[in-house]
C-alpha cells in the first residue's frame, strides 16, 4: 500500500501536488484590520475640504463623500463702520474627480450672496505630487456692483487649478476669469494663492491669499481702485473628520474709502471618509 501512494506521488503534476499538500490559509483578523487601518490613513481630512478660505484645491474630494462647515467674517476699516457676516458651505462629491460646492453667506458687503462651482480634478490623484484641476462657478453679488452702485450682478468664473504636495509642505494656487451677467459687461480675472506646512497629523499652518482685477465694464469700485486683495496667515488643525481654521490679515475687499483694512475669517466643519 505504501509503495502505491509513493509512485502516485511521483506520477501527479507538481502543482497539483502542491494543492493536495498545502491549503491556502485565509487572512487573519490583524491583517484585515491593519489594511482597514491603512485605508483610513491614507485619507485626511486636510484632503478633503476643497476650500478653507479663499484658495480652491485642484483634486476636491474624494469620491463619495461630503463634508459642510460654518464660517465667521468680520472687517474693521477705518472711515466705516465695522462688518460682521458669516455663512455655510456644503460639498459632495458623487463621482470620481467631481466635487459639487454650494455656499451662501452675508459678505463683507452686507449683501447675501449664495453661490453654487464645480471642482473638475483633470490630472493627478490629490495626493503627492502635481493635482490639476478646473473650476465652474455662479455666484450672486460679483466683483463690485452695478453702475448705480447698489445693484447685486451675478457672475459666472471659469479657472484652472494647480496643487503640488511635497513631504509636508503644500501649495495650490488658482487662475480664474469672471464675467458678470449685467448690462455693463463687467469683467474681471482673479489669482489666489494659498500655502503651507504640515506640523505632525493635527495643524497646518501657511498663508491664503486671493487677488482681484476688473478688467472691462465699469472700473472703479466702491473703494475707488479696480482692484482689491484680501490676504493673511492661516492656521488649521485638526481631529479625525473634523477640523477649524483662523485666516486674518489686510484686506480692501468691502472697503468704501481707499484705505487698507483687517479682516478675520473663522471656520469649523467636518467632512466624511
Amino acid at each position: 500500500m505504501k509503495r502505491l501512494l509513493f509512485f502516485a506521488c511521483l506520477l501527479l503534476p507538481a502543482p497539483v501536488l502542491a494543492q493536495t499538500t498545502a491549503s491556502p490559509s485565509a487572512p487573519s483578523d490583524d491583517a484585515v484590520s491593519s489594511a482597514a487601518a491603512h485605508a483610513a490613513e491614507a485619507k485626511d481630512v486636510r484632503g478633503e475640504v476643497p476650500i478653507v478660505a479663499y484658495t480652491y484645491t485642484a483634486s476636491g474630494a474624494s469620491a463619495k463623500t461630503f463634508g459642510v462647515q460654518a464660517y465667521g467674517l468680520g472687517l474693521a476699516a477705518s472711515g466705516q463702520s465695522s462688518v460682521i457676516g458669516g455663512g455655510a458651505a456644503v460639498w459632495g462629491s458623487p463621482i470620481e474627480r467631481l466635487t459639487i460646492i454650494v455656499d451662501g453667506q452675508r459678505n463683507l458687503s452686507r449683501d447675501f450672496s449664495p453661490s453654487a462651482a464645480a471642482v473638475v480634478r483633470l490630472y493627478g490623484n490629490g495626493g503627492e505630487g502635481l493635482t490639476l484641476g478646473a473650476l465652474g462657478k455662479f455666484k450672486i453679488d460679483g466683483f463690485g456692483r452695478g453702475a448705480d452702485g447698489n445693484e447685486v450682478e451675478s457672475e459666472l468664473e471659469v479657472g484652472g487649478l494647480l496643487s503640488l504636495a511635497s513631504s509636508s509642505w503644500h501649495l495650490d494656487a488658482n487662475a480664474i476669469a469672471g464675467r458678470g451677467l449685467g448690462d455693463e459687461g463687467e469683467m474681471d480675472t482673479e489669482g489666489r494663492l494659498r500655502f503651507g506646512r504640515d506640523f505632525g497629523s493635527w495643524a497646518r499652518v501657511g498663508l491664503d491669499s486671493q487677488v482681484r482685477v476688473r478688467v472691462a465694464g465699469p472700473l472703479t469700485l466702491a473703494n475707488g481702485r479696480s482692484w482689491d486683495f484680501a490676504a493673511g496667515p492661516q492656521f488649521l488643525g485638526y481631529f479625525g473628520n473634523f477640523f477649524g481654521s483662523l485666516t486674518a490679515g489686510p484686506t480692501t475687499m468691502g472697503l468704501i474709502s481707499d484705505k487698507v483694512g483687517w479682516t478675520a475669517l473663522v471656520s469649523v466643519g467636518g467632512t466624511t471618509f
